[in-house]
């Protein structure tokens, strides 16, 4: 488990950014907070600080592999559970994590289980301005949610790109590897799909009712990232759809590519069966075969294979099978 600290004075000027020692200067009626937790067994902190009022048990059953993004209003603080993108190498995974905030006018604790690229950004850039926008705390869980947003956007333009370069790909090389990368876009798009769609959810519920105690982000915000995320189950939807369509273009091509093969091939066997035949008639070594003993029975032989092959040859030129 990994603890950074940012401390703010009441004005939001940072003070100090460091690791878990930080919480000997805190003062929780002079100063605002925010705890950032990577990684599991956060339950020591907890009970260690109980002035937080945070059951360490809310992280762990939000970790659940299917847990949907949630809000929850407590008496001491608000609980939001979100889902941003993983670090990753590959940047067109769009593998998700679960990111956990917990967040009243005095302080954001912030939970995960692996490094979060959003809070990681957002904590950079507040580190190289010295200071918070506002003198709440729930400023910045809109910057958080802003920042996933964003990174989200990001990936679904890039993936719009790569699925152009697949649907020239398809016509050029068809490979089982293309094929897996388009089921696999078209998993994850629907997982992302069903994250957007309770996002929304949860920020049209804040919108209609604003008599949340603990997090206080205005009408303007709320709307923003609603619109945002409305946005992104739409681009979801969208791409979705076109990985369908190329998913069937790639098995139409595939059914293209193989029917040809078989024309081909049948083509060659309809040529050379008679061949086998002739060769079959005349390898039987009877007494009474007259050919055999003829002079020109070889060559006679070999004129009418040459004969059987080019009529075939021609008759499929008219059908048009090559």
């Amino acid at each position: 488990m990994t603890i950074q600290i940012l401390l703010f004075n009441a004005q939001g000027q940072l003070l100090s950014q460091g690791d878990e020692t930080l919480m000997s200067q805190y003062d929780p009626q002079l100063q605002l907070i925010w705890v950032d937790i990577s990684g599991q067994h956060s339950q020591a902190f907890f009970k260690q600080y109980p002035l937080f009022g945070i059951d360490h048990l809310d992280f762990e059953e939000a970790q659940r592999e299917r847990h949907p993004p949630q809000f929850e209003e407590y008496d001491s603080h608000s609980y939001l559970l979100t889902h941003e993108l993983m670090a990753r190498d590959e940047y067109l995974l769009l593998e998700r994590s679960q990111l956990l905030l917990h967040v009243n006018d005095r302080f954001l604790v912030t939970q995960h289980l692996k490094p979060s690229i959003s809070v990681n950004k957002v904590i950079q850039r507040i580190s190289a301005q010295g200071c918070l926008e506002s003198t709440e705390m729930s400023r910045v869980s809109f910057e958080l949610m802003r920042q996933i947003v964003i990174d989200y956007l990001a990936v679904m333009l890039a993936l719009e790109e790569r699925l152009g370069e697949i649907e020239d790909e398809i016509f050029d090389v068809s490979t089982d590897d293309l094929l897996a990368e388009l089921i696999a876009y078209s998993s994850k798009l629907q997982k992302a799909k069903r994250s957007f769609s309770y996002h929304e959810e949860i920020l049209q519920q804040l919108l209609g009712d604003d008599t949340h105690l603990h997090i206080k982000m205005d009408y303007e915000q709320l709307s923003y990232l609603y619109n945002q995320f409305e946005r992104l189950s739409s681009r979801a939807s969208l791409y979705q759809g076109l990985v369908d369509s190329l998913i069937n273009g790639y098995i139409s091509v595939s059914a293209h590519k193989t029917n040809r093969v078989m024309m081909t091939l049948t083509m060659v066997t309809a040529i050379f069966l008679p061949l086998t035949l002739v060769a079959g008639i005349y390898g039987m070594n009877f007494d009474n075969m007259p050919e055999l003993k003829w002079h020109f029975g070889y060559f006679s032989v070999l004129i009418l294979m040459a004969v059987i092959v080019v009529s075939g040859l021609w008759i499929a030129r008219i059908k048009r099978w090559y």
